[in-house]
């Protein structure tokens, strides 16, 4: 068993063209690798008993050899994701069952008769490009990046793959965030808390795809409530940015409340507010941008061409916001303050 702490980052397919040519510490004079053709079918039981239970089962075809991996649920947001997983070698594209059986998580029941019911469900097949990146900061750390380009297949239906993998191969989270936001810096990236499994899910019909909303609950103490409310915001607004782009107007509106909780939130935590102005402005600067394609609507008096032109220009401004790098760079700088956060209470839980 390995645990696996990755980060990963959706690219626009007009940019792809571009990752060969990222600036990123660490690369030195590297080229990417060849690129590898990877097949991938994921399979689970008729009622997605791992879905449920938060795991991942696939095998995998690269060159002439297969590898059986299964993932248990991970933790993580802003796109890092920490989990653990199994590896088998295969000779051939067939499940081997008897290994799995003492790797399953505890929640599931049915043992064999379970395994015996594993069938395919989807695929996700695409060509990947490897650079390894280091460093000997804060006491060296080495970092694989993935460019994988392809699509998922589930249902006769498609979904399309362009996204950067980041995964630790020694350090800590940290370096991750500073590729990850150095990435963000040079192209307009979309942080991606979805795995290829939990999208392949979702396109099978496994998953409703509702669009995510914040519930503002008291939660133990005013500082938790803070900290859970900004992490409930961050790991909202950006899929309802996504669907803001894609015309979704009941995303724009929930959008625009996001991050007004957000912003609340944020200066409302003291050591937020006196440390990181830059960080609160650039989502005052966020709020502005959305607040040009959707407050318009507010003047619901005005006359029917008057609105038309406003929501076509409304769309254009969209467009145009989709093109940006301040979305990715603020998703990836807030998920590092969270996780910054989150390292510090726990070293003074061990300093107790």
């Amino acid at each position: 068993m390995g645990a696996e702490t990755e980060l990963k980052l959706a690219i626009l397919p007009e940019y792809a063209q571009d990752v060969a040519g990222l600036a990123l510490p660490g690369a030195g004079e590297k080229e990417p690798g060849d690129a590898l053709e990877l097949t991938n079918i994921y399979y689970d039981t008729p009622g997605c008993d791992l879905h449920l239970a938060r795991s991942a089962l696939r095998i995998r075809r690269q060159g002439a050899g297969y590898i059986q991996t299964l993932k248990s649920a991970g933790n993580g947001q802003a796109g890092l994701s920490i989990r653990n997983e199994w590896e088998w070698p295969r000779d051939e594209p067939t499940l081997d069952r008897a290994v799995l059986a003492d790797h399953l998580p505890d929640s599931l029941t049915g043992g064999e008769g379970l395994l015996q019911t594993l069938v395919p469900v989807f695929e996700t097949n695409f060509q990947r490009r490897i650079v390894m990146l280091e460093g000997d900061e804060a006491g060296g750390w080495r970092v694989e990046m993935a460019f994988d380009q392809g699509e998922i297949l589930a249902g006769g239906r498609s979904e399309p793959i362009c996204e950067i993998e980041l995964e630790l191969k020694r350090g800590t989270p940290d370096c991750l965030f500073q590729l990850a936001s150095e990435i963000a810096r040079q192209l307009p990236v979309q942080v991606l808390d979805a795995s290829k499994a939990q999208r392949g899910y979702r396109l099978a019909g496994h998953d409703v795809h509702a669009l995510p909303q914040v519930n503002v609950e008291f939660q133990n103490s005013e500082t938790f409530t803070l900290v859970s409310l900004i992490s409930a915001c961050l790991k909202a607004w950006p899929p309802l940015l996504d669907a803001a782009f894609a015309g979704d107007e009941v995303a724009l509106g929930r959008l625009v409340k996001t991050l007004d909780l957000l912003l609340v939130a944020l200066e409302s935590l003291p050591e937020v507010a006196e440390h990181c102005q830059v960080l609160i402005s650039q989502y005052q600067r966020l709020r502005s941008e959305v607040a040009r394609a959707h407050d318009w609507r507010l003047l619901s008096c005005m006359p029917a061409a008057w609105k038309a032109q406003r929501k076509q220009e409304a769309k254009s401004h969209l467009e145009g916001l989709r093109h940006k790098t301040l979305p990715g760079q603020l998703a990836l700088a807030t998920g590092e303050l969270l996780w910054q956060m989150a390292e510090d209470a726990e070293g003074d839980v061990n300093e107790r």
